[in-house]
C-alpha cells in the first residue's frame, strides 16, 4: 500500500516559544547556534545583534518582529533592557517565513513588521497566523532528509554518506542547503554535535569529566572540541560553560 506523508502541526514546526526578560542587571547575552530558526519579538529597550567573528550588527527595535535564519556562529544579544518573545522554528521551514521570490541571504535578519504584541499568548497567536500556509508548503524532499539524517546521528554522520543515501552528489546538496538553510550540510553537521555536547554538559556535568563527555559526545579528543568552540564561540569551553545560556 502506498503511504503518503501527513502534512505537519504547527507543534511539529515550532519547537517552542518563551519570553525572556532579564531585570537582574544583565544587559548581553551570549548563544550558541542551534540549526533553529528565530522568530523574536522585542518588548524592551532596542536590541543589538551581532554575530561572533563579525563587525556587522543589526539593531532590533522596539516593536519589532524579526526572522534570523539558522545562525553560522554564536551570537550576543545586548541591551539597556532585554525583554524579548522567542520562537524556534524547525530549518526545513525556513522559507515557509523568509520574503517570497527573494533569495535566502546567509545569516539573515529579516523584519516581518511591528504588530503590537503585548505577551506570549499574542506572540503565539501571531505567529499562527504568519504559518497558516503551513498545510501547503512542501520542503524539499532532499534537505529535509538530510536534516533528518544530521540531527539523528548528532552530526557524526559523514556528509558524503548522506550525499550516497540520497544518490545526490556533494555540489548538489551544498547548493539546496545554502538555498534553503543558509548553511552548509558540513556546518550543519558540526553545530548539531555541538549541540549534543551542552546537551551531555546539562544531564552529566555532575557525574562526568569534561574528557568524558568530549568522548561521549563524538569528539576525537578535547583539542577538537577546543577547536570548534573557537570557530562558533572565540572561547574556550571551560570558559563559555560558565556564563552559558540556552534559548528555549
Amino acid at each position: 500500500m502506498l503511504s503518503t506523508k501527513s502534512q505537519p502541526e504547527f507543534e511539529e514546526v515550532v519547537v517552542g516559544t518563551k519570553s525572556y526578560i532579564f531585570e537582574n542587571g544583565i544587559d548581553e547575552l551570549m548563544f550558541m547556534p542551534d540549526n533553529y530558526v528565530e522568530v523574536l519579538y522585542n518588548l524592551g529597550a532596542p536590541i543589538t545583534r551581532k554575530l561572533i567573528g563579525s563587525i556587522r550588527s543589526v539593531v532590533i527595535n522596539t516593536g519589532d518582529l524579526v526572522l534570523s535564519t539558522c545562525r553560522s556562529k554564536g551570537m550576543s544579544l545586548s541591551s539597556e533592557s532585554l525583554n524579548f518573545l522567542c520562537a524556534k522554528v524547525r530549518p526545513e521551514y525556513t522559507m515557509l517565513l523568509y520574503p517570497k521570490d527573494v533569495p535566502l541571504e546567509r545569516d539573515a535578519v529579516i523584519t516581518l513588521g511591528v504588530p503590537r504584541l503585548e505577551n506570549l499568548a499574542h506572540f503565539q497567536d501571531h505567529l499562527d497566523r504568519l504559518l497558516e500556509g503551513i498545510n501547503d508548503f512542501e520542503p524539499s524532499f532532499i534537505v529535509e532528509e538530510a536534516v533528518r539524517i544530521i540531527q539523528s546521528t548528532n552530526g557524526e554522520v559523514k556528509i558524503k554518506d548522506i550525499n550516497d543515501q540520497l544518490s545526490v552528489s556533494k555540489s548538489f546538496l551544498e547548493q539546496r542547503f545554502a538555498q534553503e538553510i543558509g548553511l552548509s550540510p558540513k556546518e550543519f553537521g558540526k553545530i548539531e554535535k555541538m549541540k549534543h555536547f551542552l546537551e551531555n554538559y546539562r544531564q552529566y556535568q555532575d557525574s562526568m569529566t569534561l574528557t568524558q563527555l568530549t568522548f561521549k559526545s563524538g569528539y576525537y579528543d578535547q583539542s577538537h572540541l577546543i577547536k570548534d568552540f573557537r570557530y562558533f564561540m572565540d572561547s574556550k569551553p571551560r570558559d563559555f560553560i560558565k556564563a552559558y545560556h540556552h534559548i528555549l
